[in-house]
């Protein structure tokens, strides 16, 4: 007797807890706040074929599409390192679109009548199941090695993909929520290019907030490996010379998920958020810096910006294919700058 007593003691518990768990979650395809970006980088890998569907680039796209159905965004933002290992080709164009965008990101493609002629034949998803949004690319490293490359991203792929957005330098884009979106070149800015400063601070004296969240390629808070320090103090010079708050530095170069801590002042970002681990991992290493969180792992961020606050969750993918994402760590953003970590 006394032993049902307990069983139904711990069933009651658990059913309390499921209850709990509901609450937090919202059902699925419900609307969570006035704006919504997944953002990641680090995703092209030139590998298609039938066995694609396996590999981390479409397991980490699956999770995209699971968390956009549970609660559906409206932007996805790559940072960089988007067709690997030297970038685009204007004679395999089409070909590397249907692998490293097409099959993996259709859901969230939008495409133009050229792109529907000669790419949409790679789309798994039906019309009906597809929720087109922005794609907010910047370029990395890797997507300068080929001369074209650069030229091919920003002014050829959007005659195919109607939805893709791609700065030339730096670019601000006003978003529901009051979020100033501004994705920004880094390795312009990392050779020493004085116009990719001066874009980057006008785009942000442009931006009109109040939430302004930077992305780029390459992180300014030191993420523990190979570090270039000209170029973050290149980038928080401009941040200064702007004189506006910046809320969130999105970056990927990092093939790992990391939340580090801003050094406070006016010229860094409250919270910098490594999300480069689209395709492939790689060991998280010390910092100098306050690091919050990190995981060598396959995932991407979440951007949830509600009235006084933005939410940053930072997803892992599981290497079980089949998996579901989980968040391994959740962060809000006051107003003032103020980072906290949810439990």
């Amino acid at each position: 007797m006394k032993r049902n007593a307990l069983l139904l003691v711990a069933l009651g518990l658990a059913v309390m807890a499921l209850a709990a768990v509901a609450l937090r979650s919202p059902p699925p395809g419900k609307r969570v706040a006035a704006l919504s970006l997944l953002a990641l980088g680090d995703t092209g890998q030139p590998i298609g074929g039938p066995l694609a569907a396996l590999r981390p680039q479409h397991r980490v796209a699956r999770a995209l599409v699971a968390e956009d159905e549970r609660a559906p965004i409206d932007g996805l933002v790559l940072l960089g390192d988007n067709f690997y290992p030297d970038g685009l080709e204007e004679d395999e164009l089409k070909d590397r679109l249907r692998v490293n965008i097409v099959a993996p990101y259709c859901r969230f493609l939008r495409f133009t009548a050229r792109g529907r002629g000669s790419l949409e034949g790679e789309c798994g998803v039906r019309q009906a199941a597809r929720h087109p949004v922005p794609l907010f690319a910047v370029l990395g490293n890797h997507d300068y090695g080929e001369r074209e490359s650069p030229m091919l991203q920003k002014e050829l792929v959007p005659e195919y993909i109607d939805s893709w957005r791609m700065p030339d330098r730096a670019e601000v884009f006003e978003l529901p929520g009051g979020v100033s979106l501004i994705p920004f070149q880094s390795v312009p800015t990392m050779v020493g290019k004085a116009k990719g400063t001066a874009a980057l601070e006008k785009a942000l004296q442009r931006s009109k907030g109040p939430w302004r969240i930077l992305a780029a390629h390459h992180p300014i808070a030191d993420p523990g490996n190979g570090h270039a320090d000209a170029y973050a103090r290149r980038v928080r010079a401009a941040i200064a010379r702007a004189g506006v708050p910046v809320h969130l530095f999105l970056a990927g170069h990092e093939h790992n998920l990391q939340a580090i801590e801003g050094e406070g002042g006016r010229d860094d970002a409250a919270l910098h958020v490594v999300a480069g681990s689209g395709s492939d991992t790689r060991k998280v290493r010390g910092t100098p810096r306050k690091r919050l969180f990190g995981v060598e792992a396959l995932g991407f961020a979440r951007i949830d910006a509600e009235a006084t606050r933005l939410r940053v969750s930072l997803f892992r993918v599981p290497a079980t294919p089949g998996t579901r994402a989980v968040v391994e760590a959740r962060f809000e953003i006051d107003a003032e700058g103020k980072v906290r970590r949810e439990p």
